[in-house]
């Protein structure tokens, strides 16, 4: 619980997207290196230049929590990056040997600003840019010019040892931070692919996940001897409910009916919303006969049914069309083919009833 009070206090949310997540992971970071090498100043380093200009730096660091609350994102990307690169520039051209490898840390300028950097705000994406630019080229000129002027001389054992942990520091935080970024990215895109196969109405696969799943399906019963049938089915006279009632009701009678045929259907079945008042459910690993039940069990558990919205009572039918993969069936798209012709055949043959495709191919 107090680490929760604690995050909520510098204002972490869970809500956060994962860039503003990373800042907060990255303010941390530049606190924690920066307290670490200020640890090694008072002990080995009593360079009193760099103490008071790492005090500074981590001073700074941890009011940025503060903006960070108030969400001052822009502010804090800026003041990271600068006052980075300001402490950086002097510990590399003025204060030590270049041996420390303390120029190493330039490289964290473009990655963090790449990590930062939202992409539609021109105000950052140029600034940032260019910061990038601006360490790479004073990275370039470190490793280039001969840096003889520098204030404090350490030992080589301590110059080894400041630029074995530069290495270290990069590295670390940067894998921390890239795993989540990649996870982020990762949820993200998951959630875009759930978005895209999603129905938004009725929360159900939409015809294009159907279709993937199909083809999936198709391939491999192709492949594999195994079963699967499929049923198309259409809600009678759909147009007149929306004419009597509204849409609103209408809209409402496809979530029920989904919700009813649901609780009716195994969780491995792949139920879709095809279009308008159409609906589709994959039946794996189901042959022609079973198949044929469960759609007779469907249409009498629906026709039986009464759906109460707006305190509107409303009975509705359906048709459904059932065919069973075949060899015989060129893809799936020719499967889709023969059960949408045996659920055409069941509405003109009167409505609520079950026709087979069996015998179309």
């Amino acid at each position: 619980m107090k680490n929760i009070n604690l995050l909520n206090t510098i204002g972490y949310s869970k809500k956060l997207n994962y860039k503003d997540k990373l800042l907060y992971l990255m303010v941390l970071s530049t606190i924690l290196v920066a307290g670490f090498y200020l640890t090694i100043y008072f002990l080995f380093i009593p360079f009193q230049h760099a103490i008071i200009t790492h005090l500074i730096y981590i001073s700074v660091s941890i009011s940025l929590f503060y903006f960070l609350k108030i969400k001052k994102y822009t502010f804090v990307k800026f003041s990271m990056i600068i006052f980075h690169m300001i402490q950086l520039t002097l510990a590399v051209f003025v204060w030590f040997p270049i041996t420390t490898g303390y120029n190493l840390y330039y490289f964290l300028v473009p990655m963090a600003s790449f990590l930062m950097m939202q992409y539609d705000n021109v105000k950052e994406r140029v600034f940032l840019t260019i910061l990038s630019i601006l360490s790479a080229c004073l990275y370039l000129l470190s490793a280039i010019l001969p840096l003889n002027n520098y204030m404090f001389q350490t030992s080589d054992v301590m110059n080894r040892f400041l630029s074995g942990m530069s290495i270290i520091s990069i590295m670390f935080p940067m894998i921390v931070i890239l795993t989540k970024f990649t996870k982020e990215l990762y949820l993200s895109h998951a959630t875009l692919r759930k978005i895209a196969n999603t129905d938004a109405l009725t929360q159900i696969i939409n015809r294009k996940a159907l279709y993937e799943q199909g083809i999936h399906e198709f391939e491999q019963a192709d492949n594999y001897p195994k079963d699967f049938t499929l049923l198309l089915f259409d809600i009678d006279h759909f147009k007149n409910i929306n004419d009597q009632f509204g849409h609103p009701v209408g809209d409402k009678l496809l979530q029920e009916l989904t919700s009813l045929v649901q609780k009716h259907i195994r969780a491995e079945d792949i139920f879709a919303r095809y279009g308008g008042e159409e609906f589709a459910i994959l039946l794996r690993n189901t042959n022609y006969s079973t198949g044929l039940e469960i759609a007779e069990k469907l249409l009498l558990i629906i026709s039986q049914a009464s759906f109460s919205i707006d305190q509107i009572s409303i009975r509705i039918s359906v048709s459904i069309g059932v065919a069973q993969y075949s060899k015989a069936l060129k893809d799936f798209d020719h499967m889709i083919e023969v059960v949408d012709q045996a659920l055409y055949e069941a509405k003109n043959s009167g409505r609520n009833q079950v026709v087979s495709a069996k015998h179309i191919t």
